[in-house]
């Protein structure tokens, strides 16, 4: 086991009992170790209520961007934002600013969540009341900008409302809706894509 990084109150610990180890190295710096975890909590104490700084006491726990990392998922709870599992802190960050408050279960909250798991432009099309139903939603990526669908599928369920229906798969290049909504009519499309796997895949050949 090799030495861990010491804090500073983890060091003066480990210093003043190091008579007690001192052939510490030998056993894997079990010693230091335990001078740090015996610290650790204190060391997170002192974050929150001592920041460095002209940061008031206690306002960490309430600023994202302050916010030590291992007290991120509270502020998470306190905000209403589901933090998925594997996401850097960074990444955590900016879901509890984008996603908290008066945005959860927003179009613009969905679409910042899905945004996390996409590639590209990061194109996402959402549809209420989809097929008419007033409590179904449709949200459609593009193939080429979803890696891992089930990582979009995951963000977009830690977001969406309770009651609501999401209906979530990805298309090609886009969806009939946008394709419409684009171009107007077949007709005035045929003269911007030369093949059928042109128009589905948006690629413009005019």
């Amino acid at each position: 086991m090799t030495a861990p990084t010491l804090t500073a109150l983890g060091e003066r610990l480990r210093d003043r009992t190091g008579p007690l180890a001192p052939d510490d190295p030998a056993y894997g710096y079990a010693h230091a170790h335990l001078s740090q975890a015996l610290n650790l909590m204190i060391d997170q104490v002192g974050a929150v209520f001592d920041p460095d700084g002209d940061v008031p006491p206690g306002a960490p726990l309430l600023d994202p961007a302050l916010c030590p990392d291992f007290a991120l998922p509270w502020l998470a709870q306190i905000v209403g934002v589901q933090l998925p599992a594997g996401l850097p802190a960074s990444d955590w960050r900016e879901l509890i600013a984008q996603l908290g408050r008066y945005h959860t279960g927003t179009p613009a909250a969905l679409a910042s969540a899905a945004a996390f798991a996409l590639t590209g432009t990061k194109t996402v099309y959402f549809r209420e009341r989809y097929g008419g139903d007033a409590y179904v939603v449709e949200i459609v990526t593009l193939s080429s900008e979803t890696p891992d669908p089930a990582a979009v599928l995951a963000l977009l369920l830690a977001q969406k409302p309770g009651g609501i229906v999401l209906d979530y798969h990805q298309v090609s290049g886009w969806d009939y809706d946008a394709m419409t909504a684009a171009g107007g009519t077949y007709t005035t499309l045929q003269t911007h894509y030369a093949t059928y796997n042109d128009l589905r895949d948006n690629t413009r050949t005019g």
